[in-house]
């Protein structure tokens, strides 16, 4: 692949490692102000407030809980379906009694009177995550989302990204559009909530939208037909609004939807899992405006976008290296990421000598906060039993390694490292449930590549205990078995952000080093934020514990498990050895119906970008140099026969592992293996250099986000059947934008998503 200094290169070679180097300020219009960058407040005090649960009853100490919407009876096309009305608007909510004022969020909740003159803070109430719906296999839900978005947004708004064919950008459309897409959902491709189909309160809509043909709908509403012709599985419904999804989602338009069927009824009541929903824990990363941002980002607006108490959000482009383009530019230590006029080659942004606007994406957001189902290091009271866990990756960029270890008894709060908890054994995915248990005995700690030494870089092949990727979902359960009454344990993330090779300013923790000098945080004092390490902390109370020891339940679940292939409740794996739920030999040598691409790119700007391809070279970029990447926007070369069965061999050309996400199907992984060279002719242009691995134990069931790692090939396995439904007209129904019934496939990285990692498929 063409050789450019990657976007990390910096931080390691010079201010990232503790080198000492001057100042320089931004391109022209920037100059002379301080970098935008924000910690949240000093003095959140970690693990004083309980974990919120469903529902009143699941309320902690300052009246945290997640809603569930009313369900209701519907008949449509001959079939009785649950019906949900929802709003999605904006409100405010209290999240840590140590915040300096209540947080302004959108969010969705239950509709009980259509008042677009109320489109103000707590229309009826809502609270974070609100509307986690629990549906049943083969019983349609439809679900009416009702805008009452006020016209501006809470978080800063970059107006530069393109949103629609023919240059049409951001700002030219309204910046209270949405799009509700069930992640991980069969549903007919008018009803995915893909990028286009997004609708605003006025009724105006993209070139993709269509409701539910033969259901009567009103303008400003979106309604929607989730057939859940699937198996038990954890899946969420979200925001999907061209080039405003990351913002959208990170404001709070976003909630879980858990699916179960009769095999995981029939488990339940064998005794074999421990309940039915199980605990939510949707896992995310925030950061808070403090009291002192005028001085921490002087850019901050906060009449517009927020004061004390509210979301932060990166909104400046914080180049590496800043000043006059190459070769004269000079290294900023507050640099986060590559700008391509100061790259070797330089890019040539076709607006002139100031690219970046005043307000500008980024390649990635992290923050320094984690909240788990809205709580700020939250406490759960947990029974000295085996206890389910439904666990959802819902940030922005930021992969979580987790290890459960027994809290430090000489330092509360914090982890003792190193020292295995209970075990973890992981059932199911966003695919549904596993053939087989993975089991994560917490004695697997992230493992570092010895090639950097500032130790922030990962070994993206593992091995890992518990590797949760954005998007990505994990049922498990973790054994409380025999353990005291009142033994405390921290679920701890040693992740590098990004993934793999991490900066190490994106990493809190406890006792780490003062990194203001280069744009990070002042050192983090014990029992404190910020922090994204100490995750969350379980309390174990007294209880009988299970009948039925840990080995014998063990072997009988796999036993079931594996069952759930062989009948079919579970589709067999597509690629197998005769048994559907043991995967086929390796190395794969059957047809590969297509190879594509991962790209990194500059946009016209001179920002960073990611971007899909495939194996044929898409011209050169604005640097002269070759390129695979297509925009959104170009034409379609995913189009797929419904019912066509596929093998896809992906390259990742960049230097992140990409949680890609297919809509509409599960996957099967095949293999990873490493690869050089650039896209072309096999072992000419590039060639396998190692033999393949097989995915890890927890992913050789079902997968629709699967890591894509940097330097190898991925070869996956899907079925592109459609959702069976009741009438002729949505059935033939087909998208005005492309002809065909229109999903997608994209990057789960939110800001690699809009940016433009993120490519139409199109079913015919």
């Amino acid at each position: 692949m063409p050789v450019r200094m990657s976007r990390r290169e910096f931080l390691k070679l010079g201010a990232g490692a503790g080198v000492a180097v001057g100042a320089s300020a931004l391109p022209l219009a920037a100059m002379s102000r301080a970098f935008a960058f924000s910690q949240s407040p000093t003095n959140i005090r970690k693990f004083v407030t309980n974990l919120p649960g469903l529902g009143p009853s699941g309320a902690n100490q300052i009246g945290q809980y997640i809603p569930m919407p009313i369900k209701r009876q519907l008949k449509f096309a001959g079939q009785t379906a649950d019906m949900y009305n929802i709003a999605v608007s904006k409100f405010k909510e209290q999240m840590h009694p140590d915040l300096p004022g209540p947080t302004h969020f959108f969010g969705y909740h239950e509709l009980t009177q259509f008042r677009p003159d109320l489109q103000g803070d707590n229309i009826g109430g809502q609270k974070y995550l609100g509307g986690v719906i629990v549906a049943n296999r083969d019983k349609p839900v439809i679900l009416t989302v009702t805008n009452l978005l006020p016209k501006k947004h809470i978080l800063p708004i970059d107006d530069t990204i393109m949103a629609a064919p023919g240059g049409v950008m951001v700002g030219d459309l309204p910046y209270n559009r949405v799009a509700t897409h069930l992640h991980g959902g069969f549903s007919p491709w008018f009803s995915d909530g893909t990028a286009m189909q997004w609708f605003s309160p006025t009724g105006q809509h993209g070139p993709s939208f269509m409701n539910i043909p033969g259901l009567p709908s009103i303008p400003g509403t979106g309604n929607y037909y989730w057939s859940n012709q699937q198996s038990s599985r954890m899946m969420w419904y979200h925001d999907h609004a061209d080039g405003i999804t990351r913002t959208n989602a990170y404001a709070g338009i976003a909630t879980a939807y858990v699916l179960v069927d009769n095999f995981e009824i029939g488990l339940v009541n064998q005794g074999l899992l421990p309940d039915l929903v199980g605990i939510p824990l949707v896992i995310q990363d925030k950061g808070f405006v403090p009291t002192n941002i005028a001085t921490q980002d002087p850019t901050w607006q906060t009449s517009k976008w927020g004061g004390p108490g509210s979301l932060w959000y990166p909104h400046e482009y914080e180049a590496n290296f800043t000043g006059l383009p190459y070769p004269n530019s000079t290294p900023n230590p507050k640099g986060r990421v590559d700008w391509g006029p100061t790259l070797q080659p330089p890019d040539a942004p076709s607006t002139g000598t100031d690219p970046l606007p005043a307000v500008s994406i980024v390649p990635e957001a992290f923050f320094d906060t984690i909240l788990i189902n809205g709580g700020v290091y939250p406490v759960a009271n947990v029974p000295a039993k085996r206890v389910r866990f439904r666990m959802l990756n819902a940030a922005q960029a930021r992969f979580f390694h987790l290890n459960l270890y027994p809290e430090n008894p000489g330092i509360p709060g914090e982890a003792l490292v190193g020292t295995p908890g209970p075990t973890i054994y992981q059932v199911g995915t966003e695919g549904g449930l596993l053939p087989a248990v993975a089991v994560h005995d917490n004695t697997t700690p992230i493992p570092l590549d010895p090639a950097d030494p500032s130790g922030n870089t990962a070994m993206p092949g593992g091995p890992f205990n518990m590797l949760v990727a954005p998007a990505e979902r994990t049922d498990f359960i973790i054994d409380f078995n025999g353990v005291p009454t009142g033994s405390t344990f921290i679920l701890y993330n040693d992740s590098p952000s990004p993934f793999p090779g991490g900066d190490s300013r994106n990493d809190y923790f406890t006792g780490q080093a003062d990194q203001t000098a280069i744009g990070g945080a002042p050192t983090t004092a014990a029992g404190f934020g910020p922090n994204t390490r100490t995750v969350m902390k379980f309390v174990v109370t007294a209880s009988a514990g299970d009948i039925l020891a840990t080995p014998a339940w063990l072997t009988q679940l796999n036993s079931k498990l594996k069952t759930n292939f062989l009948t079919g409740n579970q589709p067999g794996l597509l690629y197998n050895n005769g048994d559907p739920s043991v995967a086929g030999a390796l190395p794969y040598a059957g047809v590969v119906n297509r190879r594509l691409t991962l790209n990194e790119d500059f946009d016209m700007k001179g920002r960073l970008i990611q971007t899909l391809g495939t194996f044929t070279q898409n011209g050169v970029n604005n640097q002269g140099l070759p390129t695979w990447g297509r925009a959104y926007f170009d034409p379609t070369t995913e189009t797929v026969a419904a019912g066509a069965v596929e093998v896809w061999q992906i390259f990742n050309q960049t230097m992140d592992v990409h949680p890609i996400h297919l809509h509409l199907v599960n996957a099967q992984i095949i293999q990873r293996q490493p690869y050089a060279g650039m896209p072309g002719v096999e072992n000419v242009d590039w060639s396998f250099t190692g033999p393949p691995t097989p995915p890890d134990a927890n992913e050789r069931g079902w997968k629709e986000t699967v890591r894509m790692n940097p330097g190898e090939a991925i070869t996956i396995i899907a079925k592109f059947d459609l959702p069976t439904l009741p009438t002729a007209a949505m059935r033939n129904a087909v998208s005005p934008r492309t002809g065909g019934k229109e999903y997608m496939w994209h990057c789960h990285i939110l800001e690699h998503e809009e940016h433009d990692m993120m490519r139409p498929i199109v079913v015919t």
